[in-house]
């Protein structure tokens, strides 16, 4: 029994394996958008959001801005939101987006794209992905110190510091699970509730978006490539690799309904969606 067990584990994860290949829908020209680092997909609205660069990543030039994206990839809006930096990691809250702007979080509100104010984080260095907790309250990654602020309201704290946490890059709530993925020690971690870290996967040097899929993710990883996580068994699957066409995978977004991932390629100027079998 034991070895029939274990044999039906391995054929189970290997057609599993097996089926996650992705079907290219389409990509956006790179005549417009501009150092796309985040795609964000609204659930109550279907937009698609993108946020831009355009310059530097940790530069605080006012060049950055918030694109919106048709389902077909043509761009709706260029400069949906303006007055930024350099805009990454993206969450919606209450009819409010909240966008990680270096060492601020802007709140803009999403009827108007007009940014209402600018949360100043204390001790913030590189402010970089975003996500909304069970409860509407906000939860920010910063590279540049270790750090997951807390954003409540008007309020911003430090939700977690530890040195475990080498350059945290994505992060996102599922339910009530939060999980993290750091830039610098590679490393998929889920935050238990007592703020410990469990390490689920390693082996993902410049890891930067988190998407679920079921109980499984899409974990990428900036250089360009593109893994899928295995809750099962923790087997990491490469599903894509953009580097040979020098074309980056920044903060992956995802349709739920539709079942689509979006994939900024950030130098490579392009948004491109995938149909996720």
């Amino acid at each position: 029994m034991k070895y029939f067990v274990l044999i039906t584990s391995l054929l189970t994860s290997l057609t599993a394996s097996a089926q996650v290949q992705l079907q290219k829908l389409w990509e956006t020209d790179s005549t417009q958008l501009r150092t796309p680092e985040s795609v964000l997909v609204d659930p109550a609205s279907s937009s698609i959001y993108v946020s831009n660069i355009d310059g530097k990543p940790w530069e605080a030039d006012g060049k950055g801005f918030i694109s919106t994206l048709a389902a077909n990839g043509q761009v709706q809006t260029l400069k949906w939101a303006e007055g930024l930096n350099a805009p990454k990691g993206m969450g919606i809250s209450k009819g409010k987006m909240y966008v990680a702007d270096i060492t601020e979080i802007a709140v803009i509100n999403v009827r108007s794209g007009h940014i209402e104010r600018k949360l100043k984080p204390e001790g913030a260095v590189n402010l970089n992905d975003v996500t909304v907790g069970p409860n509407g309250d906000v939860y920010v990654t910063d590279s540049g110190n270790s750090r997951i602020y807390h954003v409540k309201g008007k309020n911003v704290s430090v939700y977690l510091e530890s040195p475990e946490l080498q350059r945290p890059n994505g992060i996102k709530f599922v339910g009530d699970r939060m999980f993290v993925l750091t830039s610098g020690s590679g490393v998929f971690y889920e935050v238990n509730s007592d703020k410990s870290l469990k390490k689920l996967a390693e082996g993902l040097p410049s890891g930067d978006g988190i998407e679920p899929d079921g109980t499984n993710f899409f974990l990428s990883r900036w250089e360009g490539v593109l893994h899928y996580w295995y809750a099962a068994d923790g087997k990491l699957v490469q599903v894509l690799d953009t580097r040979a066409q020098k074309k980056n995978c920044a903060d992956i977004g995802i349709d739920q309904g539709k079942k689509v991932l979006y994939v900024p390629t950030f130098n490579g100027n392009t948004v491109a969606a995938y149909q996720i079998p």
